[in-house]
């Protein structure tokens, strides 16, 4: 836990996140960090960790949430007595959370934060933010409207171009995106609001709180157009449709800012019925906007504004602190203290040595549990009115329709490889030809669940041939939207303004700028298996070049070049959406929706939509195209380390293995949940003191990765990678338990629910039959113990992996001499004098 707080606390973000919180509130439970700041952690002694948990964790404190389909009656009597009847119910009123003191008077104040790992502009590195504390969601009479009406209101200030603090916030050019923080928060007892901006220079700040104060006063005084609202409350009926898998859970946890201070249990179903009421006070009250943000923002005296101040050497000073803390602890040790410490070390690595008896532990059987034969969804293969190949999976999606569109990008020149991830990210942020970006983005909102991009790879699932590389378009609808939804398509996809909105464009690459600098530390693990994974498999390394450190790299330069970078980005976007969204490029389509009328009409306009695509696309000059670069890849060994502001690393390695068909694919996905499950969770978690870890094989891709999160280890954690493979390749070692226990990690994963909508969609992405699932299925189970054995002999014994570590510039020295290549933030060469 010291090591996951660590990580959850090493970055900019989750710092001044934290200080912003803690200065709301200053005097109730919430001031404190919730998972223990690792300043103070060494000082919790086992008596105090004891005495806590037998206090909080106590059945007379909890709450307790059933959904599902189970007899409410059978279930509450399993509780009592298997738990419940256990336990002598004891006085928790002392832990009923006080509310918050309120302030008479605006504070301010300025913290310490982080610097970020890369920013374009090492002048403009603070943070500003304004936060209020407004509703209490237990004793206030006009908490429930107020706190859905919030709710909405923060969407009109912050979501979208057309949001007014995007206006005068982001496109004032002040800082690079919005300060951590940002947004309505209901989950505690009293919710609050925050705005500000990061990357900002110390001399901008005042005027960051000015333009607050005035784009408040300002709705203060005309409140928020209808039209506008309603774009957010159709957003509201979109969700309220929409079926999740987690429904459930979104109501249990929804229900926690009330119920668990004993309101309202059942608040997150209410929301129909509170737009409902939001809308009938609107139409009574014309000034109800003005007057909600009067009560809560201009009149709030609890509003304070929190500053922070970039350090590089902050992680720098967090090392030395803790080492000077410990210090002090093990001087005030005497001999008999100090030898009690060694007794405990042994005890502890004698009990995780120990082999445990999990037969006391209530289980599934997979016999039992699992069966052989899979779910099939009747996805309906057929052709549009031109031919194009198209899958409908009629399912009931209660009365909405998600389409998706494939769009070959295999022939693109390579060269424009670097800007595939901002061209399917801006394809609906620079406006049409018919509409400006505002108007597109309230237009969408107003009409539509939205309309996305992406660019996706799929590998071939018996490992000939080339793979896939291609744009998908998706777009949601309501089942009465959709005639609209791909007119939206046609428009965007026609008449898109790559050209001609150079500020808008401007300051899109500049908050991308930031947000992947801000990345690198929270997302540490992410880039270190790209990293690894790009040293071995071809479409991997594509994947890198769109979204690993390269790309934050050019993202870094675009924002520095400003005007430059603008005319060169939207050369290079003018020059893909020529060459990509045309009717030959269309690879196939997918309708999911319900059957009958809904099913006739999406496939009438889908034909319209592809009817309206350019006929043509201009041929390419380039010899080297994304096809012929992955067709040329060759796999290469890799031994790097990544330095990055952090105080604890992400370790990676990576093997190549087999394709999704091939025999051994199934043992090798099933050796994966074994080892994490055993040998890697022990040795990684419970003795190296990382929050996590394991291994993971991904079929389709045919690549067997391990991993650590948060780990305070380098090198030490790949070698124990290395000890790992060994260990499952030793006779004895992984027995029929483990692999009955792999066999219920997998099928928890592969018999997840799935959407409605979600349903056939692997097959349409990735090609996963019915029969390749059904087969690779029966091999999951009638693998044996001894078939994972052989298979890490066969594919992981004497390879050599692909290994990556991100981590904190402090190791640099240790792994440079273990002969790792040492890189910065943006893949360069590591400099000794950086650190």
């Amino acid at each position: 836990v010291f090591n996951e707080m660590k990580g959850a606390m090493g970055s900019q973000s989750a710092r001044f996140g934290r200080a912003l919180g803690a200065q709301l509130f200053p005097t109730s439970t919430y001031h404190h960090n919730s998972g223990g700041d690792p300043v103070n952690i060494p000082d919790l002694t086992h008596e105090q960790l004891k005495g806590f948990h037998a206090l909080h964790y106590h059945p007379s404190n909890a709450r307790f949430f059933t959904y599902g389909d189970l007899p409410l009656e059978d279930t509450l009597l399993k509780s009592e007595e298997l738990a419940l009847s256990r336990f002598e119910q004891i006085d928790v009123s002392s832990l009923e959370v006080k509310d918050e003191v309120r302030l008479t008077a605006p504070n301010r104040v300025e913290v310490t934060v982080p610097a970020e790992a890369v920013v374009p502009d090492a002048n403009k590195q603070s943070v500003v933010s304004v936060a209020y504390l407004m509703v209490n969601q237990i004793k206030d009479p006009l908490a429930e409207l107020d706190n859905f009406a919030l709710t909405v209101a923060s969407d009109l200030l912050l979501s979208g171009p057309q949001a007014y603090f995007h206006e005068s916030l982001l496109e004032s050019g002040l800082g690079s995106g919005f300060a951590p923080g940002t947004g309505y928060s209901g989950s505690r007892r009293e919710t609050s609001f925050a705005v500000g901006l990061k990357g900002v220079a110390d001399a901008d700040v005042d005027e960051v709180e000015k333009r607050i104060a005035d784009t408040l006063a300002k709705i203060g005084v005309e409140g928020f157009p209808r039209e506008r609202v309603e774009a957010v409350m159709h957003q509201v009926e979109l969700s309220a449709a929409r079926t999740t898998t987690s429904f459930g859970l979104g109501v249990a946890f929804g229900a926690m800012g009330t119920w668990v201070h004993g309101g309202d249990g059942l608040r997150s179903l209410r929301t129909p019925m509170l737009a409902a009421k939001l809308n009938a006070a609107l139409d009574a009250d014309p000034t109800f906007w003005q007057q909600l943000v009067k009560r809560r923002f201009l009149d709030n005296p609890h509003r304070v504004t929190v500053v922070g101040k970039a350090d590089k050497e902050y992680d720098n000073k967090l090392d030395e602190l803790e080492k000077h803390h410990v210090a002090a602890i093990s001087a005030a040790l005497d001999e008999d203290a100090k030898a009690t410490i060694v007794k405990d070390a042994v005890a502890l690595l004698a009990s995780q040595d120990r082999k445990q008896d999990t037969s006391v532990l209530p289980t599934l059987i997979v016999a039992e549990a699992v069966p052989r034969e899979i779910k099939r969804w009747g996805s309906q293969q057929g052709s549009t009115a031109n031919g194009t190949p198209l899958q409908l999976d009629e399912q009931p999606t209660n009365g909405i329709t998600y389409a998706s569109v494939l769009m070959d990008v295999s022939t693109l020149p390579d060269r424009l490889v670097p800007y595939l991830d901002l061209f399917s990210d801006f394809i609906t942020e620079l406006g049409t030809a018919k509409r400006d970006y505002k108007d597109l983005a309230q237009f969408e909102k107003l009409t539509t669940g939205g309309i996305g991009a992406g660019i996706s790879t799929a590998e071939t699932l018996d490992g000939t041939g080339a793979p896939q590389v291609y744009l998908t378009l998706s777009a949601t609808a309501l089942d009465r939207n959709v005639p609209t939804m791909f007119d939206l398509m046609s428009e965007v996809v026609t008449s898109a303004k790559w050209a001609g909105e150079p500020a808008r464009l401007g300051l899109l690459l500049s908050r991308r700028a930031a947000s992947a600098g801000a990345s690198l530390g929270p997302q540490g693990l992410s880039y270190a298996k790209g990293y690894a994974n790009a040293a071995i498999l071809a479409t991997s390394d594509l994947d890198y070049r769109t979204g690993g450190f390269p790309h934050v790299a050019m993202l870094q330069r675009l924002a520095r070049e400003k005007e430059a970078a603008v005319l060169e980005v939207q050369v290079a976007l003018s020059e893909i959406a020529a060459h990509v969204l045309s009717a030959p490029k269309v690879m196939r389509c997918r309708i999911a929706c319900q059957p009958g009328a809904s099913s006739e009409v999406a496939r009438k306009e889908l034909d319209s939509f592809l009817g309206s695509l350019p006929t043509s696309s201009p041929a390419s000059g380039d010899a080297a195209t994304i096809a012929s670069t992955l067709a040329a890849f060759t796999p290469k060994t890799s031994k790097a380390f990544i330095a990055v502001p952090l105080q604890t690393n992400y370790c990676a390695a990576s093997y190549t293995t087999v394709p999704y068909t091939h025999e051994d694919s199934a043992s090798l996905f099933l050796l994966g949940q074994a080892m994490s499950a055993s040998f890697l969770h022990r040795e990684i978690r419970e003795k190296g003191g990382a929050y996590g870890g394991g291994a993971s094989s991904s079929p389709v891709d045919g690549v067997f990765g391990f991993s650590s999160y948060r780990d305070p280890n380098t090198t030490a954690t790949i070698d124990t990678f290395r000890r790992a493979v060994e260990w499952a390749a030793t006779d004895g070692n992984l027995t029929p338990a483990l692999l009955e226990e792999a066999h219920l990690k997998a099928f928890k994963m592969i018999d997840a629910p799935l959407a409605p909508q979600s349903r056939g969609s692997s097959l349409f992405s990735s090609g996963l039959t019915d029969d390749a699932r059904q087969t690779f299925r029966n091999q999951l189970l009638d693998c044996t113990a001894d078939k994972m054995r052989l298979a890490a002999e066969k594919y992981l014994i004497g390879k050599t992996p692909a290994c990556a570590i991100v981590g904190g510039p402090a190791a640099v020295e240790a792994v440079r001499a273990a002969g790792w290549e040492c890189l910065d933030a943006e893949g360069n060469p590591y400099k000794a004098k950086e650190a």
